[in-house]
């Protein structure tokens, strides 16, 4: 049902869930029926937070039929069951993200959260034949891909959790020039025991023997979403990221996805954004700009005011 709706992603599967907990999260996992009928859901994660106050958080989700005229219904009675459940009962708010293009009016109630779990603007490359992924590229993109291939840059993908040493070699180097945080190498051997082989993979473009660039795409549903990536700065001139992601593109496309999700985009005219530096690399690719709602919160008042009266207590 996850897989099927595109108005959610990876992170309301149950593989990333099971991902999540091993990291220390407290899931909630709720179905809305009727009858035998899974009608929608969500996977909530709990944010624990000092003095029992706290955050269900469900990004990507939750899962609606949205056009339908019970969704309005459904939400209701999934805010009711997350509320009731042991974790739900320490929450103050509950933070949701679909990936609606449109706010519907039933959620009109709730407020713009001050972050957003995931990217809320991206860019997709339909994915198909060669030459049409090609016809999409701009002509220096396309010119990068093929001159990385004249060069003779490598590009394999793995399914080895193995190969995590490698992946993350390459992710902190990206992170000390580029001036980033990266999450430990922990996060990722447990992404990789959780996810591998079916539902994410590395990938490693590899110049005169050594490994320039790399990337971990996640599989879900109709997409190839590149979730985590960088490359060293040496060789510069090998274009060894082109071929990484023209590597991506044709893989994705032979196993039948239908996009190729760049997760995380900023357009020209935000030139102060954190993305916009690799925002212009990825705009080589062609594609399209794609604008999501973001995260809204339902603030539970009633216990919010409860909370604030225990952190007064507790500071004295």
């Amino acid at each position: 049902m996850v897989a099927g709706s595109p108005e959610s992603g990876f992170m309301q599967s149950w593989d990333w869930s099971v991902f999540k907990e091993i990291e220390g999260y407290d899931v909630l996992r709720f179905g809305i029926f009727e009858g035998d009928t899974l009608c929608g859901g969500a996977i909530a994660y709990a944010f624990a937070a000092p003095i029992e106050a706290g955050m269900l958080a469900l990004p990507d989700g939750p899962v609606l039929p949205w056009k339908a005229e019970k969704a309005p219904g459904y939400f209701r009675s999934l805010i009711t069951a997350l509320k009731k459940s042991p974790m739900g009962r320490q929450a103050v708010t509950v933070r949701i993200e679909p990936r609606l293009r449109e706010m519907p009016s039933f959620l009109g109630s709730l407020v713009r959260a001050p972050i957003d779990l995931v990217p809320n603007e991206t860019l997709e490359i339909r994915l198909g034949p060669e030459d049409g992924m090609l016809e999409q590229m701009k002509p220096k993109g396309r010119y990068n891909a093929r001159l990385a291939e004249r060069l003779g840059v490598k590009v394999k993908s793995s399914a080895d959790t193995g190969d995590v040493h490698e992946f993350y070699f390459v992710l902190q180097q990206t992170a000390r020039y580029q001036n980033f945080n990266v999450e430990p190498k922990s996060f990722f051997i447990n992404l990789a025991r959780c996810l591998f082989p079916q539902r994410a993979r590395f990938a490693f473009a590899r110049y005169r023997g050594m490994t320039l660039a790399a990337a971990l795409s996640v599989r879900f549903g109709d997409t190839v979403t590149y979730l985590y990536g960088g490359h060293v700065p040496l060789f510069r001139s090998a274009m060894a990221s082109y071929a990484l992601h023209w590597h991506l593109l044709r893989e994705a496309a032979q196993e039948g996805y239908r996009l190729y999700d760049f997760y995380g985009y900023a357009s020209p005219d935000r030139p102060e954004h954190p993305y916009a530096g690799f925002s212009r690399f990825k705009e080589k690719f062609g594609g399209a700009t794609v604008k999501r709602i973001g995260s809204y919160d339902l603030v539970l008042y009633d216990r919010l005011a409860g909370a604030a009266l225990r952190i007064l207590q507790t500071t004295g």
